[in-house]
């Protein structure tokens, strides 16, 4: 069982032998979103009075450095419309002429300089299925992280492209169409800054390896304390639907229109758009509340079960 809001505030402040004041203060300073809480309102909360929603508890375990598992019930039940876009997300079969239960291995990388093959898949993905002209030298970016996914036969069936850029650095908030003008950097490196984690892709055919990449986003999320917000490319119906359903999420570009298919918003399509959705408000979805608390599990567990 989660602990009671009001027992993890307690037990958070009595850890770090801190009053309510200096609490207070702490939480302020560590999101605009708290700038306006008051001392009455955090003495209620750890009192049991009131309770704030827990997208807001979240961000404030986060702020304190708590993992987020302390708070959300893993038995929280989702709405069965919204539990059904997930399990479609998950275990739709794209490619139904290969097996699911067969084995497959990850490989991760921060590093493409030496792997001029997998930057050739890699740019004929983005040119060909999402329409984006990103140049083979743009996957060679310092700090870009990469999971790939491949079969016995070393076959490339997934993959999942992402980095950490600083907040306070993004233009209007919105990442640059070039890889080369985004300065990616490492969280643990940047220990002090807001971090936004883009989602440049993510891609895999086969219901496994596609559910361990949501999984792996989820644990991104959960253990990068500084990670206020995530970008991310949508390049089909369910996975635009299952953020914009479960999530505080606004679209801030378009790709390329499209006559069908790909991504349908405000009655045109689109081979991909790109939202931003705030952090809390995924991690606080009951969409995935079975799961967040134990995203490294599940992700060994998948790993084990298909090595």
């Amino acid at each position: 069982m989660p602990l009671t809001f009001a027992l993890f505030l307690e037990q958070v402040r009595k850890n770090r032998d801190l009053t309510q004041q200096e609490m207070l203060e702490l939480l302020i300073e560590s999101d605009t979103t708290l700038s306006k809480l008051d001392l009455t309102t955090l003495s209620r909360w750890e009192r049991g009075v009131t309770t704030p929603k827990l997208a807001k508890q979240l961000l404030i375990a986060r702020s304190m450095g708590a993992d987020v598992a302390l708070l959300i019930d893993p038995d929280a039940k989702a709405p069965i419309k919204k539990r059904n876009n997930f399990e479609q997300v998950r275990s739709r079969s794209l490619n139904p002429y290969s097996s699911n239960s067969y084995k497959f291995k990850t490989y991760h990388y921060e590093s493409l300089t030496d792997n001029p093959e997998l930057c050739q898949k890699l740019q004929a993905f983005h040119a060909d299925y999402l329409g984006m002209n990103i140049e083979l030298s743009d996957f060679q970016s310092r700090n870009l992280m990469l999971e790939v996914f491949v079969d016995e036969t070393g076959q490339l069936i997934g993959h999942l492209l992402y980095g950490f850029l600083d907040t306070s650095k993004l233009s209007s908030q919105c990442v640059p169409d070039k890889l080369s003008e985004c300065q990616f950097i490492l969280p643990e490196e940047h220990q002090d800054t807001n971090l936004t984690v883009y989602i440049i892709s993510a891609y895999s055919s086969l219901a496994s390896p596609r559910m361990t990449i949501i999984l792996m986003i989820l644990d991104i999320l959960r253990k990068n304390i500084n990670v206020k917000d995530l970008q991310v490319n949508c390049h089909d119906q369910e996975g635009y639907s299952l953020y914009e359903s479960n999530s505080d999420c606004e679209l801030i570009n378009k790709g390329e229109a499209l006559p069908f298919g790909g991504v349908k918003i405000y009655g045109k399509h689109f081979r991909y758009v790109r939202i931003k959705a705030n952090t809390e408000s995924i991690l606080a979805s009951k969409v995935v509340s079975d799961i967040v608390p134990f995203t490294s599990e599940y992700i060994q567990s998948l790993l084990d079960n298909h090595s």
